[in-house]
């Protein structure tokens, strides 16, 4: 009778975990950025608790944010800002690493400057007084190209841009009904409406009957005609020319 060899358990099991490492996801790299160090351990200990999330790099807000301080490059920056906070570090943070998604920590009553962070490029808001667990979703709904902010807030950029818009003389924002609408299919000015509504694709796929990756392609073609880049700048975008209403 012929047998066959043993097998060695213990290159067994190691070939087992190598291919189930290669399986699991990679976690998303977080910045965090906030002046005190017991804000800066309190919301790690936050962020780490999802098995999702890693920090890879903690600063200050008052640090000069160079690029070689962040290796490996961080995916995501969480910013913890107070009144008195700095919050053009938010348009510093894009100029060393332009691909970040930048998710603000603030007081909900400070609409100013919920505003002003929004207008230098952050794509989401938490308030202090929310449920903790809500910063790791919006840490990951950022992540994946989603904003994560209140119609409020939205509401009150858009108005502060019509604003500006109308002391400075600036007509460019303003709608153009040769170039405006009818750049757009109408599939295309219904996803952008649910856009504005605030579903998320999965949702938007749902209500039209379509898949996920036609509602992404529909959403990059909007993107190219209204040139713009993420979905905030879209919606902003779309209010300021007249396809969505406030």
């Amino acid at each position: 009778m012929e047998f066959l060899p043993a097998v060695d358990s213990l290159n067994l099991t190691s070939v087992m975990n190598r291919n189930h490492r290669s399986l699991v996801k990679e976690p998303i790299r977080v910045l965090l950025v906030a002046r005190h160090q017991m804000v800066q351990d309190g919301f790690k200990l936050l962020i780490e608790s999802s098995d999702e999330i890693v920090v890879s790099a903690v600063t200050s807000v008052d640090n000069g944010f160079e690029q070689s301080d962040f290796e490996p490059v961080p995916e995501v920056a969480v910013v913890s800002l107070t009144s008195d906070g700095p919050v053009e570090l938010i348009s510093r943070l894009h100029e060393k690493l332009p691909d970040l998604r930048i998710v603000v920590i603030v007081s909900s009553d400070d609409l100013e400057l919920q505003a002003q962070a929004l207008e230098r490029g952050a794509v989401g808001i938490v308030n202090e007084d929310q449920n903790p667990r809500l910063l790791i979703e919006a840490v990951k709904q950022t992540y994946a190209g989603e904003t994560w902010l209140n119609q409020v807030v939205l509401n009150k950029v858009i108005q502060r841009n019509r604003s500006n818009a109308g002391q400075n003389g600036d007509q460019s924002s303003k709608f153009d009904s040769e170039s405006g609408t009818e750049t757009l299919t109408k599939r295309e000015l219904e996803v952008l409406d649910l856009i504005g509504k605030g579903l998320k694709n999965k949702q938007i796929a749902k209500q039209l009957l379509i898949s996920e990756p036609t509602v992404r392609c529909h959403l990059s073609s909007i993107y190219g005609k209204l040139g713009v880049n993420d979905r905030l700048n879209l919606v902003i975008k779309a209010y300021q020319i007249g396809l969505l209403d406030i």
